[in-house]
């Protein structure tokens, strides 16, 4: 081989379907083949292997496999034999096609609804080759992807779909019907304003950020120097997935993309921006460490679901703000044997209810005021005990028991009422027991009245002193003395 002259052809890729997979594909020879269809079928059409770089090891599913080339490729190539039996191919050869592919005829996509042979019959999933792409290239037009030709890359269908995509304007802001896809921007979240319990609350006012201009710069700038030709390296499948290594002198940039829109773009300033058109699920088997230098802004326009099978700590050097929109409810403790709950706070504590409170406390309440405690009731103040025995608290465990070190006093705008449905109502004073009414005093015992007066009695009346009995009266004394 070699030995009788190199002997090398131009032709089209016809077929690609390749049975053995090799990524070997037919080629229809300019000066060997007809392109009449009846002379020569692209079925009867040798297969030719595609010689792979030398970054491609071939062999073991290793490298770039198969070979990328489509029905309707210009490739060049040698024949290994002098049969022209056992063709080789070096490398396809891009250009500007002037027409569209014409399955009746050879050197061209023979796939189509029109094709001469059966097998190719039909609607392919892409192509027929060359022809109107999704993309965006026409006939006529150089072969080179737009994204790599500088100003044509806005002609590009993905960075169209990129641009009239891309989140941007003021969501709060009121739009007509032909505003387009105009205020879409990432509202942010606001603190709470806390008027009635902070003297420090500031009112926000919602902002928002927008999405990144796609390749970093705006569809008109001038100059345009993003894809600058030849800087920019594309590559772009058949369904349109796409990637570009953007070399382009001061707008370099990586970017790539799923056919469906999800991309990944690093700008040239060294931003990233990653947009998910589907759904996102990331799996880390070890540890995750993430370092923020700058803020932080999340939206999430549906719910949140965190699940922590280990502790969760968070350390907070700043304020911490939340400020929720409807209920908040806290569980501690929701698995056996149940948990605590505990706090420390080392300045002030200030809280505004506006309607009931509602509690329950199954064990003892221990409440250590080391200042004054002052409580205003608008309504009604209603205290039940039930009793329960609190070792060296509460003797027998039954009533309501306050204690003071210095001076325990009750004043009421209207009346005190005292009552018990069956005990003794008990008053004791540890010196003088004073007691005074503004207007008449009544004690009125439903059976007996006693007083036992440990030394002498004294009453004095300023006007008349009036008693009466039903029965006897009984005064019994060592000596009376009336004047």
């Amino acid at each position: 081989m070699g030995k009788d002259g190199f002997s090398w052809f131009v032709g089209v890729v016809e077929d690609r379907n390749d049975p053995a997979q090799l990524g070997r594909v037919r080629v229809r020879v300019l000066g060997r083949h007809s392109e009449d269809l009846t002379q020569v079928k692209t079925t009867d059409l040798p297969w030719a292997h595609v010689m792979h770089p030398v970054t491609d090891p071939s062999m073991q599913g290793l490298g770039h496999t198969p070979s990328f080339l489509t029905q309707g490729s210009w490739v060049v190539g040698f024949f290994r034999d002098t049969e022209a039996q056992q063709p080789v191919i070096m490398g396809s050869l891009p250009g500007a096609p002037s027409n569209t592919s014409d399955p009746t005829k050879g050197f061209s996509d023979p796939r189509g609804e029109d094709a001469f042979e059966p097998t190719f019959q039909g609607d392919p999933s892409y192509g027929p080759y060359p022809g109107l792409r999704d993309s965006g290239h026409d006939i006529s037009e150089s072969d080179t992807n737009r994204l790599a030709r500088g100003k044509s890359s806005e002609g590009h269908q993905s960075l169209i779909d990129r641009r009239s995509q891309r989140l941007r304007g003021d969501p709060t802001a009121e739009i007509g019907p032909d505003d387009g896809p105009e205020n879409t921007g990432i509202p942010t979240a606001t603190k709470p304003y806390l008027e009635s319990v902070s003297d420090s609350a500031v009112q926000e006012t919602r902002s928002f950020w927008e999405e990144p201009h796609p390749k970093g710069i705006k569809q008109n700038a001038n100059p345009y120097i993003s894809g600058a030709y030849p800087f920019n390296h594309v590559f772009e499948s058949e369904s349109g997935h796409i990637t570009e290594v953007d070399d382009s002198p001061g707008a370099e940039r990586l970017y790539r993309q799923h056919a469906e829109g999800t991309f990944e773009e690093i700008h040239p300033d060294g931003s990233m921006v990653t947009k998910i058109v589907g759904d996102n699920y990331e799996i880390v088997i070890g540890s995750e460490n993430i370092v923020i230098k700058g803020s932080q802004n999340i939206t999430v326009e549906g719910s949140v679901r965190e699940l922590i099978k280990g502790d969760y700590i968070q350390e907070i050097e700043g304020d911490f703000f939340q400020k929720i929109h409807k209920n908040h409810r806290v569980k501690v403790g929701a698995s056996d044997p149940g948990g605590n709950r505990e706090e420390e706070i080392i300045g002030n504590y200030g809280y505004n209810i506006n309607k009931d409170v509602i509690g329950r406390i199954g064990g003892d309440t221990t409440i250590d005021y080391e200042q004054s405690v002052t409580q205003i009731v608008v309504g009604s103040y209603i205290v039940s005990a039930r009793g329960k025995v609190i070792p060296g608290s509460n003797g027998l465990g039954t009533g309501i028991f306050l204690t003071t070190n210095s001076d325990f006093t009750v004043s009421a705008v209207g009346n005190i009422s005292q009552s018990t449905i069956s005990g003794i109502v008990s008053i004791k004073s540890g010196s003088t027991l004073n007691m005074k009414s503004a207007a008449a005093m009544t004690i009125n015992p439903e059976t007996t009245l006693s007083q036992i007066v440990g030394t002498s009695w004294t009453s004095t009346t300023g006007t008349t002193w009036a008693h009466t009995s039903t029965g006897n009266a009984e005064i019994n004394a060592a000596r009376i003395d009336l004047n």
